[in-house]
């Protein structure tokens, strides 16, 4: 009898992505074992005619489209002698095209026999794009404005953090339709290669008081109230109270004024 063992499992990815797995074969009789076996999708997705792809990872290995109106399989021969085992190196390649929540089961046909090696379900991406520094919430803006007018319905949000310059995160089901829709945004620059993991920038997304980036020695513009545009030193930071006191750059007798800490913009950290 031929035994089978796989590292394959359940995972989500994003579109036009490759899953690695290995396959082993182990013949545990006494006497040379020679077949094929079979590899093929069980594939649930809205669209019904996206091609999903099984691939042998070896030179000049073997690559398989398979889509629920194309079951199509990779067959593949062994020969195993007595007591002896052979690796397969293959993947799974999600399909360009896919909806968020298709999935395609991986079953293995062998002796006769069939199972259910692991699942594949599609998500949207999180990607990094590379922009002009000082203009991010410009350049998402505008990509938003785009996405809009021409109907993009595949990118979904668009995150720029304060503290991150130059970058900004874009949670999007297409990367490469993306990078399209970037060409013609001023500012946009390219994509980081790979994607980013949502545990990676759960802090971006947690909001903190605006005393917490705030430190004295920081220099600030004042958005609100009497004073608003006037620039400002940081002298004194009450966390407590989320308020900084501030020293006016053009008052001819220096002056505390006390503010809430989300009425300046910071300009400049103490270094």
């Amino acid at each position: 009898m031929v035994k089978w063992t796989s590292d394959g499992k359940d995972s989500e990815v994003g579109t036009n992505k490759k899953v690695l797995f290995n396959l082993v074969l182990e013949n545990d009789e006494s006497i040379d074992k020679e077949g094929f076996l079979e590899l093929t999708l069980d594939i649930h997705e809205q669209k019904e005619e996206i091609e999903w792809f099984i691939i042998e990872e070896q030179k000049r290995g073997k690559q398989v489209a398979i889509s629920p109106k194309n079951q199509d399989l990779l067959k593949v021969q062994y020969k195993l002698k007595p007591k002896g085992s052979m690796a397969y190196a293959l993947s799974i390649e999600s399909p360009k095209g896919g909806e968020i929540g298709d999935y395609a089961t991986v079953v293995l046909k062998l002796e006769g026999t069939q199972s259910n090696l692991f699942s594949i379900r599609v998500k949207q991406t999180i990607i990094v794009v590379k922009t002009t520094i000082g203009q991010e919430v410009k350049i998402a803006r505008d990509i938003g404005l785009k996405a809009k007018i021409e109907k993009q319905d595949y990118l979904f949000s668009i995150l720029v953090p304060p503290d991150v310059k130059g970058y900004i995160f874009i949670e999007t089901l297409y990367p490469d339709r993306t990078m399209g829709l970037l060409r013609t945004v001023r500012g946009a620059r390219n994509m980081i290669a790979g994607e980013v993991q949502l545990q990676e920038i759960e802090n971006y997304l947690i909001s903190k008081p605006a005393v917490e980036s705030l430190g004295v020695g920081d220099f600030v513009e004042v958005t609100e109230g009497p004073f608003k545009g006037e620039k400002a030193r940081i002298t004194h930071v009450d966390t407590q109270k989320d308020e900084i006191t501030l020293e006016l750059q053009n008052a001819i007798v220096p002056i505390p004024l006390t503010v809430k800490a989300d009425s300046v913009k910071l300009l400049e950290k103490e270094v």
